[in-house]
């Protein structure tokens, strides 16, 4: 691993690990590969929402694609949430290009970094995990250098409207009428606009 993804690395660290958020008890958010007994709990999480989804999916694809997460890269990367010793959320982010015209704004020469996977179970919903994650996995983006984040959903734009998240565009994936979002991690200033 090199220097600067292991500063990342310890970055994640110090911002994560046991974090209180409102009407809860101690919660501990940290990367999944510290914790690998939630492998298996959260692969089948993915697989369950790819299922809802109407995805094409199997639980051996979802188990593979994990493994990317657990390994030293920076990305892609999963985010779990703890509650005592009982899992209640995830979050992933990934590297990928999504371009299904020239009319997407993502950046040609680089793989845009996307927020997936956003799952809490459904007792702990409405109690600010799901926040909780996202400002986790928005802290590790910055860490890694990414200036702003993706995401695409058919379901739930409000919760991330209300967050700060913008709708870039509407389009299909996978069958499904899906919003393409956005949102700026690090403020640019007018010179940088200018110059861009």
């Amino acid at each position: 691993m090199s220097y600067c993804a292991a500063a990342n690395f310890r970055g994640l660290r110090n911002f994560l690990g046991w974090l209180f958020v409102p009407r809860s008890s101690a919660v501990k958010v940290q990367l999944l590969q510290e914790f690998p007994e939630y492998f298996a709990q959260v692969a089948g999480w993915h697989h369950q929402e790819c299922e809802r989804q109407g995805l094409e999916s199997t639980l051996a694809i979802r188990q593979q694609r994990l493994l990317l997460h657990v390994q030293d890269k920076a990305i892609p990367k999963t985010i779990i949430a703890i509650q005592g010793k009982v899992l209640i959320g995830c979050v992933s982010l990934v590297n990928y290009t999504y371009r299904t015209d020239s009319s997407v704004l993502i950046p040609r020469n680089t793989a845009p970094v996307w927020l997936s996977n956003l799952f809490v179970v459904n007792e702990k919903r409405h109690q600010g995990f799901g926040n909780l994650l996202i400002e986790a996995a928005k802290k590790y983006a910055v860490d890694m250098g990414a200036n702003e984040l993706w995401l695409s959903a058919a379901e739930f734009t409000d919760y991330y409207q209300k967050r700060g998240w913008k709708i870039i565009r509407k389009t299909r994936l996978g069958g499904r009428q899906v919003n393409v979002m956005q949102i700026q991690l690090v403020e640019q200033s007018g010179a940088d606009v200018v110059n861009a």
